[in-house]
């Protein structure tokens, strides 16, 4: 029995290690998600500023 209950001592810590890998993927996938948005952000005021440029310009 002493296996039987290594192995599933071993199973349960094999689950609980991709529970935790689950929770930390969809952390990163937010992160990434808000630094996408700031890049966006970023990007948008970037363009209106060259067309302030721009309009002065002409």
């Amino acid at each position: 029995m002493e296996i039987v209950d290594r192995l599933e001592e071993k199973f349960n810590g094999l689950l609980h290690k991709i529970n935790e890998l689950k929770e930390e993927n969809q952390r990163l996938k937010e992160q990434v998600e808000s630094e996408k948005q700031t890049r966006r952000d970023i990007e948008s005021r970037i363009d209106t500023l060259l067309d302030k440029v721009q309009s002065e310009l002409e």
